[in-house]
């Protein structure tokens, strides 16, 4: 008698990918927080009573809103030499600070959530504090387990590495001359391996590639107007769609 293959597979916890957005409004610049040993995302609800003399004593609630964390037991790590603290470690540990002598929204910042591999429906993007930065102390590895504390609302998204092609969701500045020259930081996702800019179809001769969501270029020659600017990469070219990624040329 044949035996009966199983037709599921448990999906593991380390699955999950937690970004930090370490740009200032309205810029964004999303980055990988590396290190992570365990991380959970809660979420609760908060309710009140709701029994009436129909439910014959029997306990009836109301959802009244909610609220949601993430809990992170972090590595603290620095470079190579030991002589940098890992920069979005150091990121959350300023933001930490940050609120001793300033209000939680002031130290707000965005976090994404979702499957590295792309799996749909568990992916989220939303703004949070660090609540709680407590080390481990002793003698052996350092590690730190951080409170991020949810501001607002939990927002479903598309999953970010559902598709691979580059998106380009802001630029900075937005804005120059015609002449050859100037910096322009674009900030998206999915830049890894980029092998060209342009700005309305000019190529950009020089960029560098600082990270998956972010990308220096020395703007080229332009004429007036607004120049869609495109990121290409193996997986394909960034869309020219909407206003985030249009550079105004006078």
């Amino acid at each position: 008698m044949a035996t009966t293959p199983t037709t599921r597979v448990t999906q593991l916890a380390r699955r999950m990918r937690l970004d930090v957005d370490t740009a200032t409004y309205p810029a964004v610049s999303y980055g990988q927080l590396f290190g992570i040993e365990e991380a959970k995302l809660i979420e609760e609800r908060r309710t009140e009573d709701d029994e009436a003399y129909e439910d014959e004593g029997a306990a009836r609630e109301a959802v009244t809103g909610y609220s949601w964390r993430i809990e992170v037991k972090l590595d603290y790590s620095t470079n190579l030499a030991g002589s940098a603290v890992d920069p979005i470690h150091a990121f959350l540990r300023a933001r930490f600070a940050a609120t001793r002598a300033a209000s939680a929204q002031a130290s707000e910042f965005g976090i994404r959530w979702y499957d590295r591999k792309g799996l749909s429906g568990d992916a989220y993007e939303g703004r949070v504090y660090v609540k709680e930065w407590k080390t481990s102390g002793g003698n052996g590895r350092e590690t730190v387990d951080i409170v991020l504390q949810g501001q607002g609302p939990l927002a479903d998204i598309t999953n970010p590495a559902a598709d691979m092609t580059p998106v380009v969701e802001s630029l900075s500045p937005a804005a120059g001359g015609t002449a050859a020259g100037g910096l322009v930081s674009i900030f998206g996702a999915h830049f890894t391996g980029a092998t060209a800019v342009s700005f309305g179809g000019t190529v950009a001769t020089n960029f560098l590639i600082v990270s998956d969501s972010h990308i220096v270029a020395t703007k080229p020659t332009l004429t007036a107007g607004s120049k869609d600017v495109t990121v290409t990469t193996p997986a394909g070219t960034s869309a020219t769609a909407g206003a985030a990624n249009d550079f105004a040329v006078s």
